[in-house]
C-alpha cells in the first residue's frame, strides 16, 4: 500500500511539472509573437510632425501584423514670396502735379509743362515738338511721350500724355473769342488779353489746326481745334494735322 501511494504521489508531481513546463512554453511563445506588434504600435503612434502618413501605406504581413511602408512624404515649405511694387513689378514713376496759380490763367511749371489754372489741364510747353500726323499717328505719338522728350523734366511716363478733348479745346479758346483775339485764338498767361499781346509761357504755337481725341460717332472722323479762328471742325482720320499733347485735367 505504501508503495502504491508513493508511486501515485510521484506521478502527480511529474504531471504538475509537465503542465508547468507547457504553460511556461506557451507564455514564452505568446510574448515572442506580441513583440513585433508592440514594436509596430510604438513606432507608428508617435508620428514626426514633418511627415505625412497615408493609411493606404499600411498593410498586414503574413502573420497578421500591421506593417507601415516607408512611403512618407515630407511637408514642403513654400519659399517663394512675392514683392509689392518695385522694378520687378513694373512700377512707373508719377508725373509732376499741375502748378496752379489762381492769379493768372497759364503758369510755367519750369519742367517743360504749362498749367491752365482754370481747368487744371497740363499742356506741353513746346507745342510744336511733335510732328504733324494723321489721327492714329497723333494718338500714338502722344501716348509715347515721356520725361526727357520735348524738354520735359516732369517725371512723366509713356501713357501719361494724350490729345485734348473737344471740350478742352473749347475751354481753351472761349475766353480768347470773347476778347476778340485772332490767330492764335488763345489768351496770354494772365488770361486778360490775347496770346499775341503776351506774355505767354507757350512756345511754337501756330494759328493752325490741332487734333482732338473726340471722334464722330459711327464715322472715321475726329474733331480738331481751329485756333486760327477759334472754332471746332472735324476731319477724316487720314488728315495730317498738328499735335499738341496734354495730361491730367477733367475730361
Amino acid at each position: 500500500m505504501r508503495a502504491r501511494r508513493g508511486f501515485r504521489a510521484g506521478l502527480l508531481k511529474w504531471c504538475v511539472g509537465i503542465f508547468t513546463a507547457i504553460l511556461l512554453g506557451l507564455a514564452t511563445i505568446l510574448i515572442t509573437l506580441a513583440g513585433p506588434t508592440l514594436a509596430s504600435m510604438m513606432s507608428t503612434s508617435a508620428t514626426p510632425s514633418g511627415q505625412i502618413l497615408s493609411t493606404r501605406n499600411t498593410r498586414l504581413d503574413n502573420s497578421g501584423v500591421p506593417v507601415t511602408r516607408s512611403f512618407q512624404g515630407t511637408r514642403g515649405t513654400n519659399t517663394t514670396q512675392g514683392t509689392k511694387g518695385g522694378a520687378a513689378a513694373g512700377a512707373r514713376g508719377r508725373a509732376a502735379a499741375p502748378c496752379v496759380d489762381k492769379t493768372k490763367r497759364y503758369v510755367d511749371c519750369g519742367n517743360g509743362t504749362v498749367t491752365d489754372s482754370e481747368t487744371g489741364l497740363v499742356w506741353l510747353k513746346q507745342s510744336n515738338c511733335l510732328s504733324s500726323a494723321d489721327w492714329e499717328g497723333a494718338k500714338k505719338a502722344v501716348a509715347g511721350l515721356k520725361n526727357g522728350d520735348c524738354m520735359l523734366t516732369d517725371g512723366s511716363s509713356p501713357g501719361d500724355w494724350r490729345l485734348p478733348t473737344q471740350k478742352e479745346w473749347e475751354a481753351a479758346m472761349d475766353k480768347a473769342l470773347m476778347l476778340g483775339c485772332s490767330g492764335p485764338t488763345l489768351t496770354n498767361d494772365a488770361g486778360t488779353g490775347c496770346m499775341s499781346a503776351g506774355p505767354s509761357s507757350f512756345t511754337g504755337v501756330e494759328a493752325d489746326y490741332y487734333w482732338s481725341s473726340t471722334t464722330l460717332e459711327g464715322q472715321d472722323r475726329a474733331y480738331f481745334g481751329d485756333i486760327d479762328h477759334g472754332h471746332l471742325l472735324n476731319g477724316a482720320f487720314t488728315t495730317s494735322l498738328r499735335v499738341w499733347p496734354v495730361r491730367g485735367g477733367q475730361r
